[in-house]
């Protein structure tokens, strides 16, 4: 089990405060989390420790508090999960708070690794929802506008992805559909530059992490999570978004590589007259992502050079759409 940033921030938390930590609605949500649990299940951080190191500025920080983070949320769920579920239910038994020195934890991501999901998965996400937002802001056709997406996202080998699953939500869907995608993003209204960019961003680290626990075949995690593996979020929104993607499995690729492919129902969420072009562009992508013939290695350096172009490009021109003096600060969400 994969644990989001907010569940293992919330743990995080506990474990410092003890106790006397009491606020209500954590309290109910980590009552329900331990409820699931099996006694058999392997909990890793993962990611979810390791958000505030991948942040959008300035990339990879100092390691800080993710061995911190990923101790603590170990040593809850796992050491003390009985004392960590009474307590949830009203009863003060919870160990002493401890703070973890910082360095390596045996249970967290390695830094090195931490940068190769940065630059081959996470950016790339990056790229393709700053893409899909520009172009919901321009208010395009939304068949246009998404047929624009699908192949942007074919460029960077993100044929069928969560990307433009949340894109179709955004550009083609109804009311509920596209209410869906900006409550994930966290963009129901606009922002200022920084903020949006940095809302952008989450998204893709969500989307990134996500879809970590269903892709055993990623080269970038290979041997480093085991199977199979299931991502628990704190997002309602992101939970009800995932709920629409179904994993069906991987398979041979003619570049020697294991494609593993989604199955994504949406329901009512896409606009019914808008359902069938929303449904030929999905297709047509997955049968070109089935077909790829381009070598593994060339993949990852193309992914990397036209992620790092587009991203400039892209994010100059929601600088140029908000400029800092028009929309205030970035505090304040």
């Amino acid at each position: 089990m994969l644990l989001d940033a907010n569940v293992v921030g919330h743990l995080d938390t506990i474990s410092r405060r003890g106790s006397s930590f009491d606020e209500k609605n954590v309290q109910n949500r980590v009552a329900d989390l331990v409820a699931r649990l099996s006694e058999n299940v392997f909990v890793m951080p993962g990611l979810g420790a390791a958000e505030s190191l991948m942040r959008r500025k300035p990339g990879i920080r100092e390691a800080s508090n993710y061995s911190r983070r990923s101790a603590n949320a170990m040593r809850l769920l796992v050491d003390n999960r009985r004392s960590l579920q009474a307590w949830s239910q009203g009863s003060d038994v919870l160990p002493d708070p401890q703070h973890p020195n910082d360095g390596e934890s045996g249970n967290g991501v390695p830094e090195a690794d931490l940068r190769i999901v940065r630059e081959n998965l996470i950016l790339p996400s990056y790229a393709m929802v700053l893409k899909a937002y520009q172009l919901f802001l321009e208010r395009r056709d939304p068949l246009v506008a998404f047929g624009s997406l699908a192949l942007f996202a074919a460029e960077l080998f993100g044929r069928g992805s969560r990307e433009v699953t949340l894109g179709a939500l955004l550009l083609a869907g109804n009311s509920p559909g596209r209410e869906m995608a900006l409550n994930i993003m966290k963009l129901r209204q606009e922002k200022c530059l920084d903020s949006t960019l940095d809302a952008l961003w989450n998204t893709s680290f969500d989307l990134t992490y996500s879809r970590i626990a269903t892709m055993p075949s990623l080269p970038e995690l290979r041997g480093l999570i085991p199977q199979p593996a299931v991502f628990v979020t704190d997002d309602k929104h992101l939970g009800k978004f995932l709920a629409l993607v179904q994993p069906v499995g991987a398979m041979s690729h003619n570049h020697g590589a294991g494609l593993t492919a989604d199955l994504v129902t949406f329901e009512n969420l896409v606009s019914e007259n808008l359902a069938d072009g929303v449904a030929q562009i999905v297709s047509r992508g997955n049968a070109e992502a089935s077909s790829e013939t381009t070598d593994l290695e060339l993949i990852g350096r193309i992914r990397r050079y036209k992620s790092r172009q587009y991203i400039q490009q892209l994010e100059s021109w929601f600088a140029d759409r908000y400029p800092e003096s028009s929309l205030g600060t970035t505090s304040g969400d």
